[in-house]
């Protein structure tokens, strides 16, 4: 699998395809995961609340209000360690995604540009339509 931006859905993805044993590459633009958010938004807060109490121990109840954290096995990644912060500094998110990436040991390709992709009919040796 080919896996075009070690953003939030590009590690998301590879997170889950890595796990599942498949065999796939994330290639990314810059030099380091969520490069979006080094530069944006400009007032370099993030408007998705960091809410770290809920009050409450259900792991789906604390899920549904978590809106920065990505989903894996490992709670140590949650978004709550990363920032105290209600409204995040958006380099917090930068942070957090690389040590999403490395710590996972998710499979990306920094400072790769990709012009186009093609989908080859053949590649499985399947017959096209």
């Amino acid at each position: 699998y080919c896996v075009i931006g070690a953003g939030p859905a590009g590690l998301q993805i590879g997170y889950f395809l890595h796990r599942a044993g498949r065999d796939y590459l994330i290639f990314e633009r810059n030099n380091h995961s969520g490069s979006f958010f080094s530069v944006y938004p400009r007032h370099r807060r993030l408007i998705s609340i960091n809410k770290r109490h809920t009050g409450r121990h259900n792991r789906e109840f604390n899920e549904r209000h978590d809106w920065n954290s990505l989903l894996s096995d490992d709670d140590t990644l949650l978004f709550k360690h990363f920032s105290q912060e209600f409204f995040p500094h958006s380099d917090d998110m930068v942070k957090y995604l690389g040590e999403f990436a490395q710590r996972l040991g998710l499979r990306v390709r920094y400072s790769v540009s990709m012009g186009s992709v093609i989908r080859h009919a053949n590649l499985l040796g399947g017959q096209p339509g």
